[in-house]
């Protein structure tokens, strides 16, 4: 019969750590399975529509479709700091919104004119946009410095006053450039996280491999017990 007397210590940590790779894992694959749906809503989303069609008509999902047409811009321009192929600052102004019934009150929207590399200076305008929710501050982000005009995240009461326009009459969504397939999905697609749920899958699998190893080697895991043994030979003299 088999016998096996587990090191306390050693089952704990190997039961822990296993629990946290199969944790990992899991993650992972439900990651895999999160980015596939975002790129498949991001290729479904469309074509090119108006900017009052982007802002007065409903669209389901996480990406709008791209908008264009022309966009009456004037006065200064805020920079917002974001991270592309390089960092740099993303020049937003804002932009009367097209009515979407008669009558409806004055309304505006920031609108992002175009990216400026912090390295050279150098500005590319935006042609296409999407309209979508600005995103939220991180638990990391730097502190708005209106000032200097270097804002690190949306903050749409005290952008509405840079840029000399009530807050009220500020709409909650935005129009950023659409420049193709968010780097979150194209720099990290499916595949990888698919790469790495099988990475922590095998390093649970070579982790029992050392813990049952190391067990045998100390005689501490065996599969025949040397009671076993002597009846064998008895029986055999």
């Amino acid at each position: 019969m088999p016998r096996f007397q587990p090191l306390p210590l050693l089952t704990l940590f190997t039961a822990a750590s296993l629990v946290l790779l199969l944790v990992l894992g899991s993650w992972q694959m439900q990651r895999m399975a999160w980015k596939s749906d975002l790129i498949t809503a991001y290729e479904a989303r469309g074509e090119a529509i108006s900017f009052r069609e982007g802002i007065c008509v409903p669209h389901e999902g996480p990406f709008s479709p791209p908008v264009t047409g022309p966009v009456p811009l004037t006065g200064e321009t805020l920079r917002l700091f974001a991270m592309r192929d390089t960092g740099g600052w993303m020049r937003l102004a804002v932009m009367r919104a097209p009515p979407c019934q008669p009558g409806d009150p004055e309304r505006y929207i920031l609108v992002e004119t175009a990216f400026e590399d912090l390295r050279t200076g150098e500005q590319v305008p935006v042609r296409r946009w999407r309209i979508e929710t600005p995103p939220a501050a991180g638990l990391f982000t730097a502190g708005n410095d209106p000032d200097t005009n270097e804002w690190y995240s949306h903050d749409g009461a005290a952008m509405a006053v840079a840029l000399g326009v009530s807050p009220d009459a500020l709409l909650p969504v935005w129009a950023r450039s659409d420049d193709g397939m968010p780097a979150s999905l194209s720099r990290t697609p499916p595949a990888k996280h698919l790469g790495y749920a099988l990475t922590w899958s095998g390093l649970a699998l070579a982790l029992i491999g050392v813990y049952l190893a190391l067990h045998a080697s100390r005689g501490r895991l065996r599969f025949s017990s040397s009671s076993d043994d002597g009846d064998t030979t008895k029986k055999a003299d």
